[in-house]
């Protein structure tokens, strides 16, 4: 019986992404929207053999993402206006929910068993040249979150060995935060074939996390999108582009490797200062655009064996 129950709540977790994305469609084919669903697994690594891709450290990751172009007056008038473009200033809706999951590399664990589901609600401003945006994060760790039983379903749906066992999985608890993040492009483009570069600075304080992104980012090809949310700079056309993404975190607290805040947790603890590196082939056709991106994270914690590698999946419709 309770793998019946397991095996239900994973399978409705997958059915609340599909009604996700059947109701992204409408919304992104209004002017002015976009939405995006990401999906990073170990799974995407696909320079390997099926049976040599990993799956330890940030094992999987899937976000479903929304932009409105226009927040309601009342819920843009929270952000203090330094962060989001002026008193002024036109402030865009994004609204994200995004689940993660966390295993060890190696048995006995190094790090434990982990599952993050949040709801991120936020505000930005942005242009094509710039961006700032700022976000509520709610979220819960734990059984909550869902991530044993989504993980052990995948394993058993596509038949990747014994089910790990998530019983000493990080303990259940609430979390919130907030994150601040400013990008800017070095020079607007103006051609279809084209090449830019720019900065992109993010911080994060809450329960979960407290630390500080700096990076920087390089695309060319043709008709290249710019990092966030910005009018399809080639009209109807079609896209098809590289982007670099060199960046370096520096961290006070990771909840995932530091252990819960409230509550008695093992944990290896986090190394102050990770660099990573994201590395994208893109392609599409007008709004529509899909992307696939390769990230090599240095150790995040003392007794990590080496860095991780992972791929990601995006599929965009932009404004």
């Amino acid at each position: 019986m309770k793998g019946a129950g397991r095996r239900g709540r994973a399978a409705a977790l997958l059915l609340g992404v599909a009604g996700g994305l059947v109701l992204a469609v409408p919304v992104a084919l209004a002017d002015g929207h976009g939405a995006r669903l990401t999906l990073d697994n170990d799974q995407f690594n696909f320079w390997q053999v099926p049976d040599a891709r990993p799956d330890f450290g940030y094992t999987h990751g899937v976000e479903l993402a929304f932009h409105a172009p226009r927040a309601p007056a009342s819920l843009a008038r929270l952000a203090p206006a330094w962060l989001v473009g002026g008193k002024t200033a036109e402030r865009s809706l994004e609204v994200r929910v995004r689940q993660a999951i966390y295993s060890p590399w190696t048995n006995p664990p190094d790090r434990p068993y982990a599952g993050w589901l949040e709801l991120a609600l936020g505000l930005a401003h942005t242009d094509l040249q710039a961006s700032r945006e700022v976000l509520l994060h709610v979220g819960v760790t734990g059984p909550p979150s869902q991530a044993g039983a989504t993980q052990r379903y995948f394993h058993r749906r596509f038949d990747k060995g014994e089910p790990p066992d998530w019983s000493g999985q990080l303990p259940a608890e609430p979390g919130i935060g907030l994150e601040a993040s400013a990008a800017r492009l070095t020079r607007a483009p103006e051609t279809t074939w084209q090449s830019f570069g720019g900065w992109f600075v993010r911080a994060r304080a809450g329960t979960y996390a407290l630390d500080l992104r700096l990076g920087a980012t390089f695309s060319a090809g043709l008709g290249p999108p710019r990092p966030w949310p910005a009018p399809a700079p080639t009209g109807s056309g079609p896209a098809l582009y590289l982007r670099w993404a060199p960046r370096l975190d520096l961290i006070a607290r990771d909840e995932f490797l530091d252990g819960t805040l409230f509550r008695s947790s093992a944990a290896p603890g986090a190394n102050p200062v990770v660099p990573e590196s994201e590395f994208v082939i893109g392609t599409g056709w007008g709004h529509a655009r899909l992307e696939w991106s390769v990230l090599r994270r240095g150790k995040e914690f003392e007794a990590q064996p080496g860095p991780h590698t992972y791929g990601s999946l995006a599929l965009t419709w932009l404004p």
